[in-house]
């Protein structure tokens, strides 16, 4: 094959990748502003019941993942302090480890990995769930008693999952942070209190916005994300896995995105 065909081939292939993800992209942001219109047409309709389920959304993302965020939490915590330790000791300077801890932690490593265990828990039960529910025709019983699906369904269980990941990140974060003091303190026995006040003075409004920034846009993402794929299972079966898989990839690709993209804005 010449190698002019084989160029145009490669990136007829690429352009056609990059025109799908921006077009199902599309798609996620319309579903968004359907769910917003929603929200805004029946806010007063249904709120006990809407509360219920609101409740039970945030008890399995949120309440149910502490114990696996808190091991997640207290190793990476770990880790962190052991090769900073072990890398800054080299060059003399160990006084930056705090420095090392609000970088890597509160601004990347953190809202990172909680997003992947809120995604490969909840995400995927969420795509599942709206999965079997649209196979089995529960979608079209609902609309049958003249209730919206997007309401009953939709919004309690974006508003759960975003304020779930908000409290999951900030869980992570202060976890975290603990693991690296007790790393720190049981291998060159530095006092609590030295890393805490270098703590506080390297964490600042910006960290605190862009991490607030960044929960508030994964929760969005993954519940959106997962919804939206659960709702297109269509009438077979067979096509929940595919969806559930398409689901897992997307989010992960939009939180990594927006979590590089949030980082460029703010501190570059």
């Amino acid at each position: 094959m010449p190698a002019g065909n084989y160029l145009h081939m490669v990136t007829g292939f690429c352009g056609r990748w990059i025109i799908q993800k921006l077009n199902r992209l599309g798609e996620i942001l319309g579903f968004f502003v359907v769910c917003l219109k929603t929200a805004l047409r029946y806010r007063t309709t249904g709120q006990r019941l809407m509360a219920r389920t609101f409740i039970q959304q945030i008890y399995f993302t949120g309440v149910q993942s502490l114990e696996l965020i808190c091991i997640i939490a207290l190793l990476v915590g770990g880790l962190v302090v052991i090769q900073g330790i072990a890398q800054l000791t080299r060059v003399g300077s160990r006084d930056v480890l705090a420095s090392l801890l609000t970088v890597v932690i509160i601004r990347e490593v953190g809202p990172l990995l909680t997003a992947v265990v809120v995604i490969l828990r909840s995400g995927s039960a969420i795509a599942i769930e709206m999965g079997y529910m649209t196979v089995l025709g529960e979608i079209e019983s609902i609309e049958m008693q003249g209730i919206d699906p997007l309401h009953f369904l939709a919004i309690p269980r974006l508003v759960g999952v975003t304020l779930a990941v908000i409290s999951l990140i900030v869980f992570f974060n202060v976890v975290s942070i603990f693991g690296g003091f007790v790393s720190a303190w049981a291998l060159v026995d530095i006092p609590f209190w030295a890393l805490f006040s270098d703590l506080a003075r390297e964490v600042d409004g910006i960290d605190i916005i862009v991490g607030s920034v960044k929960a508030l846009m994964f929760g969005l993402t993954i519940a959106l994300v997962c919804m939206f794929h659960g709702f297109r299972t269509g009438d077979a079966i067979t096509n929940i896995p595919p969806q559930v898989s398409r689901a897992m990839v997307d989010c992960f690709i939009l939180c990594i995105f927006f979590n590089v993209l949030i980082s460029a804005l703010f501190y570059l």
